[in-house]
């Protein structure tokens, strides 16, 4: 099993839940394996605003009288009761047998309910023993603490989300990233909201910087957000994917919202040396 960071220094503006969420979905669309999507935040914050997690579990029996999410496996946690063979009940899956989401811990109460290092441990590795791939939102901004350091500590990729805003560039590069600390974990820097008529281009953030790890580019796309606002990020990436192949691009014009997905999502599971196989009908059958 392999478990993929996604971070931003960024407070709040970067895109890094609206990426993790769509990265998940075109993952679970075009490849084999079983996926689990969850964050370290509040329940109805983060990468679960963009899916209809509550009609779902009003349209299932089971899902409606259980409850699920961090809470409910912690609690598993402290009895030691915890396995490979329960922990998916505790999930809302939103791609039949393909993606799950843990929820994030309760918003009701004065004291929520708050994450520990050893229960991140816990369930992230009992999460690898059942699902093929681990897709962890860790938040945004100055925030990073230890529960953070915890699920980074098992990742084998971490994705940085960033934008073009100079100043929040300069920040970063000239402050030490808490991303530092692992200087053996793969780093792939997503660049979101593109604008390819802008000076800050790849080619001038790299000469500025001195960067030479793996930059990728994600282009703003008003009918993605439109979908997110939905809660139908899965349905406009499956409308995508069932269109057929990618459209016909002209030479040197960007590339699209949905193809930029496409190529961030192989690059994440060549990264993080996963072993999922294309489905047959991206390969053409």
């Amino acid at each position: 099993m392999s478990t993929v960071l996604f971070w931003s220094p960024i407070k709040g503006a970067s895109g890094s839940s609206s990426l993790a969420a769509a990265i998940a979905v075109t993952i679970g669309n075009l490849y084999r394996g079983r996926l689990l999507l969850t964050h370290l935040g509040r329940r109805h914050t983060g990468i679960e605003s963009g899916f209809p997690i509550q009609e779902h579990r009003m349209d299932d029996p089971n899902l409606r009288l259980q409850e699920g999410g961090w809470d409910a496996v912690a609690r598993l946690v402290l009895r030691g009761t915890l396995s490979r063979e329960n922990i998916c009940n505790y999930t809302t899956p939103v791609l039949e047998q393909t993606l799950d989401v843990l929820e994030g811990t309760s918003s009701f109460g004065a004291v929520p309910p708050l994450l520990s290092p050893g229960l991140v441990r816990t369930v992230m590795d009992t999460a690898g023993q059942y699902y093929d791939l681990t897709l962890v939102d860790a938040g945004s901004g100055a925030g990073w603490g230890s529960v953070q350091h915890e699920a980074c500590a098992g990742a084998k990729l971490a994705v940085l989300s960033l934008t073009q805003n100079m100043r929040e560039l300069d920040a970063f590069f000239e402050s030490v990233s808490p991303l530092s600390t692992y200087s053996a974990l793969p780093l792939l820097m997503v660049l979101g909201k593109y604008d390819v008529h802008s000076q800050a281009s790849v080619a001038n953030i790299r000469r500025r910087y001195g960067y030479k790890g793996a930059l990728h580019t994600v282009p703003y796309s008003t009918e993605f957000m439109d979908a997110w606002n939905r809660r139908d990020v899965i349905g406009h990436v499956q409308r995508g994917v069932r269109s057929g192949k990618e459209p016909h691009r002209r030479l040197f014009t960007p590339i699209g919202w949905e193809q930029s997905i496409r190529q961030i999502s192989k690059a994440i599971l060549e990264a993080a040396e996963s072993d999922l196989r294309l489905k047959a009908l991206e390969r053409g059958a």
